[in-house]
């Protein structure tokens, strides 16, 4: 007996928002010196040939959200895309699977940003490239086909949330880092292994994913008000076949907008000699909060030490996180109790490194999180 249940094909999203990926340079042999997001993402597209064969016709859907090179990347550009993302994820035709294009050098940090904002309900895949779409030797091509793959493998073993994609792995969100600023395989994770790889060139998911990926999605009930889209912003072709705005309203708002931004959150760096009369001048600036990128295990000098207590009794949240590109930053490691974490009331970062530690910090600060042991309790969800 046939079954009542119609068989429906596997859809797609594929979010630009400019980086290498879509970079131009003055000649083929040139991987430096170029314009990133220059390409829009349908050209983009054109050199992935056998994307074709993974989704059928009718079932690709594109948007450019926005066009920049990832180091100018902002806060305000996070949550317009995290608005249109819940824009798809909310829809009546939701995708079975996402793919987001971004420059390497913030991916991490928009990778973790929209891992705790949006709901886990579907895999969200962010891709990139060392190299700009117009050289000899570009992997743009080559990375963006592997996570359209892995998406929809993803989808199929009923994986969700958002994790990185990246020279034929897949790595965590809260996990993953750029390790070096000029080879093709950039990406690393501070702790476990990869979620997700090739083996015969077969995309292949752990099961079940690693029990302390407990962060995704926290975030995923806070409001956040979608801001107007650039010009440039429209979706290219509709999962439908048909065209559909970019600028098509949320019916959720909120208090976290471009205009209405996420709260302030600083990092001091730690080096020899560093001044701690950094820490009040970032007070002064408004931060509502101060993250330490601390030597070894977010350790301080005494002169930061008494800065960073002084701006925690005034109210202002402090996290001890380390410079350091792997390991952990328990809490209360200080020889003498009364410059232990219990003592000044700070937090540690455990397995988030200082730029993870302040998204983390300001999306606490966003929800009314204001509690330094309930903001230590999330950080210590995330764990190998």
């Amino acid at each position: 007996m046939p079954s009542s249940t119609a068989f429906s094909p596997p859809s797609l999203l594929i979010i630009g928002t400019g980086g290498t990926i879509a970079g131009v340079a003055a000649s083929a042999g040139s991987t430096a010196g170029y314009r990133a997001g220059a390409l829009p993402i349908g050209q983009i597209l054109d050199s992935v040939p056998g994307l074709a064969a993974l989704v059928p016709e009718g079932q690709l859907a594109t948007e450019q959200v926005f066009s920049i090179p990832s180091e100018q990347m902002s806060g305000a550009h996070w949550l317009q895309l995290a608005g249109r993302l819940r824009a798809w994820l909310g829809g009546d035709k939701a995708p079975d699977a996402i793919v987001i294009t971004h420059g390497t050098d913030t991916l991490e940090e928009t990778a973790f940003f929209l891992s705790l904002v949006l709901p886990p309900t579907r895999p969200v895949l962010l891709t990139g490239a060392m190299r700009p779409a117009s050289a000899l030797s570009a992997d743009g091509p080559g990375n963006l086909y592997d996570a359209c793959r892995f998406a929809l493998a993803a989808r199929q073993a009923g994986v969700g949330g958002v994790f990185v994609s990246f020279g034929g792995r897949v790595l965590r969100a809260d996990a993953v880092y750029k390790q070096h600023a000029n080879r093709t395989d950039t990406f690393a994770q501070r702790f476990g292994q990869p979620v997700a790889w090739l083996e015969a060139d077969r995309p292949c998911w752990q099961q079940p994913l690693p029990g302390g990926m407990g962060l995704r999605g926290q975030f995923a009930a806070l409001p956040i008000m979608q801001t107007a889209p650039t010009p440039a912003s429209r979706t290219q072709t509709a999962i439908s076949g048909t065209q559909v705005p970019a600028g098509t309203q949320q019916a959720e708002t909120g208090p976290l907008s471009g205009d209405a931004p996420l709260p302030p959150v600083g990092i001091v760096p730690q080096h020899v000699d560093a001044d701690p009369t950094m820490v009040a001048w970032l007070r002064s600036r408004g931060c509502q909060g101060l993250v330490l990128a601390g030597t070894g295990v977010g350790t301080m000098p005494v002169p930061m030490r008494a800065a960073l207590a002084q701006t925690r009794r005034e109210g202002c949240l402090v996290v001890r996180a380390s410079r350091v590109p792997e390991g952990y930053v328990g809490r209360n490691t200080e020889a003498r109790p009364e410059d232990g974490d219990d003592a000044l009331d700070f937090i540690a970062a455990g397995w988030l490194d200082a730029r993870k530690a302040r998204i983390l910090l300001q999306l606490c600060l966003a929800a009314g999180i204001h509690d330094a042991r309930e903001v230590q309790a999330l950080f210590e969800r995330c764990a190998p």
